[in-house]
């Protein structure tokens, strides 16, 4: 069972018996709404209640479905998977478990990747996943093989495609990983993961 999947089994407890497991989620692209400045990719938006979540990813979908749809899929593939974060972004968000739903303004983004750049200063770093501004911001201390980096910066692409998820299959209780943004908030949150996006709201 892959690490989604496995965020999708801890969310599964959290709703058992409440009767929200079959509330109906719709899934569509959204290019209008603000994204967080690393990751790449085409935002797909997931509606459950009045509660929005995201996820930026290479492989966008648009679909309406109901949360059950995940529980006790393998998740095998980057769709599925792209869905499967989208739609727990929006229910932890309903659940008012987390409260990353939502990437900061432009005022934030150079704030932020400083921080970023001073919280891994003198590490190798690896980036998971497409990413804007992140590889030029890291300069000599990026690598390309995460199996050499000393951390990993985790984007949504990185998440949901199979090279990023082995990656950090891999990495996880070896090495320091970092999610990054809102569209991996609702996973870091489930699966105890670091995460950051000290301006998202």
């Amino acid at each position: 069972m892959n690490l989604i999947a496995t965020a999708v089994q801890r969310l599964e407890e959290i709703m058992k018996d409440g009767g929200c497991e079959e509330g109906t989620v719709s899934l569509a692209q959204n290019p209008k709404l603000p994204l967080c400045p690393y990751p790449r990719g085409v935002c797909t938006d997931a509606c459950f209640g009045d509660r929005h979540g995201h996820v930026v990813t290479a492989d966008p979908i648009q679909a309406c479905t109901k949360v059950s749809f995940m529980f006790g899929a393998p998740l095998k593939s980057p769709v599925e998977r792209t869905a499967a974060c989208a739609i727990i972004n929006a229910v932890t968000g309903f659940f008012c478990i987390n409260r990353k739903l939502n990437a900061c303004d432009g005022a934030h983004h150079a704030p932020c990747l400083g921080d970023l750049m001073a919280e891994v200063a003198g590490k190798k770093v690896a980036v998971v996943g497409e990413a804007k501004n992140l590889p030029a911001a890291l300069g000599a201390a990026l690598v390309s093989d995460p199996a050499d980096a000393d951390v990993l910066l985790v984007t949504g692409p990185g998440l949901v495609s199979d090279e990023g998820l082995a990656a950090i299959e891999a990495a996880l209780g070896t090495k320091r990983v970092i999610f990054l943004g809102p569209s991996t908030a609702g996973v870091a949150l489930l699966q105890k993961i670091e995460h950051w996006c000290p301006y998202g709201h």
